[in-house]
């Protein structure tokens, strides 16, 4: 993985085999990234902004273990607050220990746990604590459209 470059480490996910069985983070995340490293500053954080269409960065340590998260917000709130911004480190104001999903939780469940804690994406990491992709709001809206379009088109039928 590279600062500031896309990681693919998921190709493609599994879809459901039968209607009624639990929709999964792995369905819906975000598997191609652009991870940043602690060390990063603020000033490649604003470009990384202004190329992508991101709203939420993962911060991972040289292991590729989640060491944070830093949100469009959270960089506002950075330059709003602090002189000569563009040269501190993304460490310094990104949120540690964020909450997290594997790829296997029912994506009902992680739903709950965003609505619940009032957060807008939860890292997805395996079970060495690797990062492998990240689920936000906007994914979640995405899936109940396409489950919404879907239900309404078998009413028709």
């Amino acid at each position: 993985m590279t600062k500031g470059t896309p990681m693919n480490l998921l190709q493609e996910s599994p879809k459901r085999e039968w209607l009624g069985a639990p929709m999964l983070v792995l369905e819906v995340m975000t598997s191609k990234l652009i991870t940043l490293t602690p060390e990063q500053t603020f000033g490649h954080v604003v470009e990384l902004l202004t190329q992508h269409s991101f709203r939420h960065f993962l911060v991972v340590n040289p292991d590729h273990t989640l060491a944070g998260v830093i949100s469009d917000r959270d960089v506002l709130w950075a330059i709003a607050g602090m002189s000569e911004w563009q040269t501190k480190p993304v460490s310094s104001v990104m949120a540690r220990q964020p909450t997290t999903v594997s790829p296997e939780t029912p994506l009902s469940a992680a739903a709950e746990i965003m609505t619940a804690r009032r957060i807008n994406c939860l890292p997805v990491v395996d079970a060495s604590r690797i990062v492998v992709g990240i689920v936000t709001s906007t994914d979640l809206l995405k899936n109940y459209k396409q489950l919404q379009r879907s239900i309404e088109h078998r009413a028709q039928l």
